[in-house]
């Protein structure tokens, strides 16, 4: 027990300084160790926040993409517009905006549909609508007369489109020329073209072929009602059938 005592008090300084080396040595090392794993915590965390960065900046370019192209779709889509001259024996003749889609049959209904004097077995009511198409609809017992036919802007002035083929009459006559003005096919707007024909007479002219059916002569018009001798004498160089 002495012995002891004396080696402890012979060596206490070198075992203190031992002790404390120790546990510098042990801090040391513990130290290292946390720095070690907290800059690959470090080096983890900015890769995830460049990856997760890139995706988002990814996916706001794809959207606007996107975006772009329907807007672009839809300004092309509002500015097409088409349009088709309904004429002969349908109830309402005249000019209609159609869609691409739609076909000769939905041009008829726009029109108000075919009149009684109306030859339905010589339509294809399938075919579909192109712009500026001319649909004519021919009445019972006409010959030879063209369904539907597509009309072809004019550089000059004058009539802005001429059909690729008329009507003809039951003599066998083509359409109307480029200075008389068909009574079969004009719509109210061509109607009013003619010397003294205003809205009301125009009107007139529409409801006659509506209830009769087609001009067989240019003189059938002083049966419409309000057209004389001296109206027909008039316009009897503009018209035709």
């Amino acid at each position: 027990m002495n012995r002891i005592r004396e080696f402890i008090d012979e060596y206490l300084y070198q075992i203190l300084i031992g002790l404390v080396g120790i546990i510098v040595v042990f801090l040391f090392v513990i130290g290292g160790l946390m720095l070690s794993h907290g800059d690959k915590e470090a080096v983890v965390d900015d890769s995830t926040g460049v990856t997760s960065e890139s995706s988002v900046s990814d996916a706001s370019l794809q959207a606007s993409s996107q975006e772009s192209t329907r807007q672009i779709a839809s300004g092309t889509s509002s500015n097409q517009q088409m349009y088709v001259d309904v004429k002969g024996a349908v109830k309402n003749p005249g000019v209609y905006q159609i869609n691409p889609n739609m076909r000769v049959v939905d041009a008829i209904n726009l029109a108000g549909g075919y009149n009684r004097s109306a030859d339905k077995k010589q339509i294809n009511l399938a075919q579909k609508l192109t712009d500026a198409q001319v649909i004519y609809v021919p009445i019972r017992g006409e010959k030879g007369a063209p369904i539907t036919s597509t009309v072809t802007p004019t550089t000059g002035g004058g009539e802005s489109a001429t059909a690729d083929n008329s009507a003809p009459d039951d003599s066998g006559n083509t359409g109307q020329s480029n200075e008389q003005i068909n009574l079969n096919t004009a719509d109210k707007t061509k109607l009013q073209e003619l010397n003294g024909i205003g809205d009301k007479k125009a009107d007139q002219i529409i409801a006659y072929r509506q209830a009769h059916g087609q001009f067989k002569k240019i003189e059938e018009l002083k049966d419409v009602p309000g057209f004389g001798d001296k109206t027909f004498a008039n316009l009897k160089s503009s018209i035709c059938v």
